[in-house]
């Protein structure tokens, strides 16, 4: 079978970006889309938007061969169909992400430290949260559903696979991969779990060794496992059972948010942060409000005391004595001019 797109490693932006299969989806407008995928993985920001370019297409079938792991699993939940070969394996797990944290720590960088674990830890809950409604819708199961083969993160058999409902189909296409036991130290050196037994069943199918581009694949992935690990993410707005209520504007200013996330249910879930940010100004009003009313009682006080407090004493000015001065004056100023007027 011949195959418009093959995705066979690293996706992500030294592999299969989001930008490459943008120029290669735009020369199949309108048209089916057959994309064969065989690779474990990569960027879950180039997996989301990829998947989200399958389901604007509409018309995508994916194809699933040998390891199919992590972000490759994302993208193939945009297609309208996916089928997969008898022979692969299919993996789905719980995001992670490089911690660097070796060296000597003082008492105040351990807690740094462990605070920036948290909110680290946090940050992957979240994209554990999303990417657990994406899987759910696909399989049309509950999110409670998924949650647990993300925690379990184990290689599943095509059976399985579509029994869970992350494919549509099993093909016989495909053959059995053979690895020997460097490539198995390999898998395990960037953090895979362990590779599921092989069935004894070959019929209609032959051995081969890993190809080429998959040893290629192994050994960039593992360098580059520090600065671009499988998964690195980006939280993408999805079409998902939550949704965004902007209504709420006082605490969405308090939280320095767009809008809260509501599930269908109602429920609102907030991050320990979001949650002590809401107490500390919880706590501030208060200790406002207990200021307010000290100062109002203060104030009502102060005015109690004038009301009932004796007031100044005034000197009173008796008009007739003052008149009584001015005529004294004229009259002796009287005598004085008859005294000298013969002198005149």
């Amino acid at each position: 079978m011949e195959y418009n797109l093959s995705i066979d490693s690293h996706i992500g932006p030294w592999g299969y970006s989001k930008n490459y299969i943008r120029s290669q989806m735009s020369g199949f407008k309108n048209k089916p889309v057959s994309v064969r995928i065989s690779s474990l993985g990569g960027s879950v920001d180039d997996a989301l938007d990829i998947r989200q370019q399958f389901q604007d297409h509409g018309d995508v079938t994916c194809y699933l061969f040998g390891y199919v792991a992590s972000a490759a699993t994302i993208l193939a939940t945009g297609a309208k169909k996916t089928c997969m070969s008898k022979y692969a394996f299919y993996l789905i797990h719980k995001v992670s992400n490089w911690i660097d944290a070796w060296g000597s720590y003082n008492a105040d960088q351990i807690q740094r430290l462990i605070d920036d674990l948290k909110a680290n830890k946090l940050e992957n809950d979240k994209m554990d949260l999303v990417l657990a409604n994406l899987y759910a819708a696909k399989c049309k199961k509950k999110v409670s559903d998924i949650l647990p083969i993300l925690k379990e993160g184990r290689w599943l058999t095509a059976q399985e696979a579509l029994e869970y409902g992350f494919v549509d189909e099993i093909i016989e296409e495909g053959t059995r991969l053979n690895f020997d036991d460097s490539m198995k130290a390999r898998f395990n050196m960037y953090q895979l779990p362990a590779l599921p037994a092989m069935e004894n069943d070959t019929e209609g199918s032959e051995e081969e060794p890993a190809p080429n581009w998959f040893n290629n694949f192994v050994n960039k992935f593992f360098k580059a496992q520090k600065s671009d690990v499988a998964t690195q993410a980006q939280n993408k707005p999805l079409n998902l059972s939550t949704q965004m209520k902007k209504d709420y504007q006082k605490v969405n200013s308090i939280l320095n948010i767009e809008g809260v996330e509501v599930d269908k249910d109602g429920k609102v879930t907030l991050t320990e942060e979001q949650v002590k940010a809401l107490n500390d100004r919880i706590t501030n009003l208060e200790q406002e409000s207990s200021d307010k009313d000290d100062e109002i009682a203060e104030l009502k006080k102060q005015n109690e005391n004038l009301k009932n407090g004796d007031g100044d004493e005034t000197a009173k000015i008796n008009g007739d004595e003052g008149q009584g001065n001015d005529v004294d004056k004229l009259n002796t100023a009287v005598e004085m001019f008859n005294s000298v007027k013969d002198l005149l």
